[in-house]
C-alpha cells in the first residue's frame, strides 16, 4: 500500500474492471483523486468471478430476449459512430498505471441474479478492514448486499441519465429518440440521489454518452469536495418512478435513431458545401428595456460578407453609443473583436480592436476607478486576460492575466451593492456550456481571487453558461444565461434574478426563458447587455445569404 493517510483525509475505493480497459474519464477520476491533498485512493475491488459477462452468456440472454438482429445492428452503429467520434485520451495512463501498481486489490465474487450483484457479508467485511469512506462504482452489476454498508457515504454510482425519466440504457439513446432537450447525470449513494446535472445532447448517441461520461467527472467532485469540508452526505430518496425500464432497442426504435442519426450526417455534408452562412449570429438593437420589449420589431444588422456578430456590449461615450462585439471570419475560422458606434440602430464605423492568432469572443467592457477595461473570451489562449484601454476606442494593452492553462470561457465581471467584485464565468472538459463558477476578486489585476465554495454553483446546460453582462431590473440584479438544449448552442436566453450572493451561497429564481420564435428562420438567442434606455441582444439564423 501507499502512504497512510491523513487523518483529515477521505479514503476512497473503487469497484472497477481491469485497469487495462479503463477509459480517459475512469483515468480521470483516478488522477484526479491521486492529486487530491484531500483524498487517498485506498483500495481497488475487481470481479473474482469467471465468465460472469461471457460472451456466450450474452448472446444466449439476447436470443431468449427475440433481439439478436436489433443488436448486431445496435453493435455495428455504435462501431460506425466511435470510428466518426473517436474519443481522445487526455491523460497519460501509462504515468498512472504506475502511480497505483501499489494499490491494494480484492478481488470478489458476487452472486448474480439477474441485472443485480449481491454481495455477502464476508465479502463486506473484507472491505470494511480498510476503513473506507467512499466506494465508487465503476463496474458490476446494480449493486446489493452488506458491501452498501462497508464505507462511511456508500457505493457512489454515476448514472449517465435522469433517473426520475430514465433507468435502463443505452446511456443518450433514448433522449434522442424521444426528442429530449438534454440529458442528465445523476449521482446516487446506495441509490440515494446525491446531486445531478444537466447537458446538451449531440445527434450521436455514442457521443453523447462520451461526452455525459467526462463531463460526470465534474459532477463527482463537487460532491467529494462537498463531503470533505462537510463530513456530511445529504443524499435524499428519489420520488416515485413511473416510466418503462429501458433497454437495448427493438428494430422499431433503432430504424427511428438510424434515420435521425444519417438525416444529420447529411446536414452537416450539405452545411459544409452550400453557398450559404449556416448557423450565423447576427446583432439586433433596441431602446428602452429588454424585458418590456416585443422583439418582433426588432430588426437584425445587416452584415459584411463571410463573418458574423455575435456578444454584443455597449458603452456609452462622449454622448456616442458604442458597441464592442465579437467579429467572427468564415475564412479563418476564428472571431477578433470589433467595435462599431451605433448611429440611428444602425452600427457603423466597425473597426477592428483586438485580433491574434487564436479566437476571441464575448468582449466584457467594464468601467472602474476611472479607468476602462475589457475582458474577451480568451479560451483559445488558455487563460484569462484583461485589456486596459490606452486611447477609446481600439487602442488597448494587456492589463493582467489569470488561470493559466485553463480553457475559460464568457467571463462576466459585477460589481454588487456592497462594491464587492465577482467574476462569473465557465469552464468544462467538454465544453463550457453547463459549469458555471465565481469568485470574488479584490481588483481587475487579480492579485487576490477567492473560489465560491459551491464551484461550480451550476452544472446545468439550461442556465450554466452567461448569457451578457448583469443588469439591474426592478430594485433587482438580473443575470441573462444561455440555455444550450436540442443540440443546439445558444438555443435560447434565460433572465434570472440573483437572490443570495455571498462565499458561502448562491441563489437565483428564473424571471423569463426566451425562444428565439420572433423572426422566421432564427434558430438561437444566447446574449444581452441592457443598460440604461437602450438594449442589444444577438440571434442566430440557420443559414444567412
Amino acid at each position: 500500500m501507499g502512504q497512510p493517510a491523513a487523518s483529515n483525509q477521505l479514503k476512497i475505493g473503487i469497484l472497477t474492471g481491469d485497469i487495462e480497459s479503463l477509459k480517459n474519464w475512469e483515468f480521470r477520476i483516478i488522477n484526479e483523486i491521486l492529486n487530491h491533498p484531500g483524498l487517498e485512493l485506498t483500495l481497488f475491488i475487481k470481479d473474482g468471478r469467471t465468465g460472469a459477462n461471457s460472451f456466450g452468456d450474452t448472446l444466449k440472454r439476447n436470443i431468449f430476449a427475440g433481439k439478436v438482429l436489433s443488436n448486431i445492428i445496435f453493435a455495428l452503429q455504435l462501431k460506425i459512430e466511435s470510428k466518426l467520434f473517436k474519443a481522445k485520451d487526455t491523460v497519460d495512463k501509462n504515468s498512472i498505471k504506475d502511480k497505483i501498481s501499489d494499490i491494494d486489490t480484492v478481488y470478489l465474487s458476487p452472486t448474480r441474479k439477474g441485472s443485480l450483484d449481491i454481495f455477502s457479508k464476508d465479502d463486506a467485511d473484507k472491505i470494511k478492514k480498510y476503513d473506507l469512506d467512499i466506494i465508487l462504482r465503476h463496474e458490476f452489476n446494480t449493486i446489493r448486499g452488506d458491501i452498501l454498508n462497508s464505507s462511511k457515504y456508500g457505493v457512489w454510482d454515476i448514472r449517465c441519465a435522469d433517473n426520475a425519466i430514465y433507468r435502463g440504457g443505452p446511456a443518450g439513446f433514448w433522449e434522442i429518440v424521444n426528442n429530449e432537450p438534454c440529458c442528465g447525470v445523476t449521482l446516487l449513494s446506495n441509490g440515494l440521489v446525491i446531486d445531478k446535472a444537466y447537458y446538451n445532447l449531440h445527434w450521436s448517441f455514442y457521443r453523447t454518452a462520451n461526452n455525459l461520461s467526462e463531463s460526470s467527472v465534474a459532477l463527482l467532485f463537487k460532491n467529494i469536495n462537498k463531503v470533505l469540508r462537510t463530513r456530511e452526505l445529504n443524499a435524499k430518496k428519489p420520488l416515485t418512478y413511473y416510466h418503462k425500464l429501458y433497454e437495448k432497442p427493438t428494430m422499431k426504435y433503432l430504424f427511428i435513431y438510424l434515420f435521425k442519426f444519417y438525416l444529420n450526417v447529411c446536414r452537416s455534408i450539405f452545411n459544409r458545401i452550400l453557398p450559404v452562412r449556416t448557423f450565423c449570429w447576427n446583432i439586433f438593437f433596441g431602446e428602452g428595456l429588454f424585458l418590456e420589449s416585443s422583439l418582433y420589431k426588432i430588426k437584425p444588422q445587416k452584415l459584411p460578407k463571410n463573418v458574423f456578430w455575435a456578444d454584443p456590449f455597449l458603452y456609452s461615450y462622449k454622448d456616442d453609443l458604442y458597441v464592442f462585439f465579437e467579429n467572427y471570419s468564415y475564412k479563418t475560422k476564428r472571431g477578433k473583436i470589433s467595435v462599431g458606434k451605433i448611429v440611428n440602430g444602425t452600427v457603423c464605423e466597425v473597426e477592428d480592436v483586438l485580433d491574434f492568432d487564436y479566437h476571441l469572443s464575448y468582449p466584457n467592457i467594464i468601467e472602474e476607478d476611472g479607468a476602462l477595461f475589457l475582458i474577451p473570451e480568451t479560451s483559445g489562449n488558455r487563460r484569462l486576460e484583461v485589456y486596459r484601454c490606452i486611447d477609446f476606442p481600439n487602442k488597448w494593452e494587456l492589463y493582467s492575466t489569470k488561470f493559466e492553462g485553463e480553457e475559460i470561457a464568457d467571463i462576466t465581471y459585477f460589481q454588487d451593492e456592497n462594491k464587492e467584485r465577482w467574476l462569473f464565468l465557465n469552464r468544462g472538459f467538454i465544453d463550457h456550456n453547463a459549469e458555471l463558477y465565481i469568485y470574488k476578486i479584490d481588483n481587475l489585476k487579480l492579485e487576490n481571487i477567492e473560489s465560491h465554495i459551491l464551484n461550480p454553483v451550476f452544472i446545468d446546460c439550461r442556465k450554466g453558461r452567461n448569457g451578457g453582462a448583469i443588469f439591474k431590473f426592478e430594485n433587482s440584479y438580473c443575470r441573462p444565461s444561455q440555455i444550450n438544449i436540442q443540440g443546439i448552442y445558444g438555443r435560447g436566453l434565460q433572465i434570472s434574478r440573483i437572490k443570495k450572493l455571498t462565499l458561502n451561497e448562491y441563489e437565483e429564481e428564473p424571471v423569463i426563458s426566451i425562444e428565439p420564435n420572433f423572426i422566421k428562420g432564427l434558430c438561437g438567442i444566447h446574449h444581452l447587455h441592457q443598460i440604461r434606455g437602450n438594449f442589444i441582444f444577438d440571434g442566430c439564423f440557420k443559414r444567412y445569404v
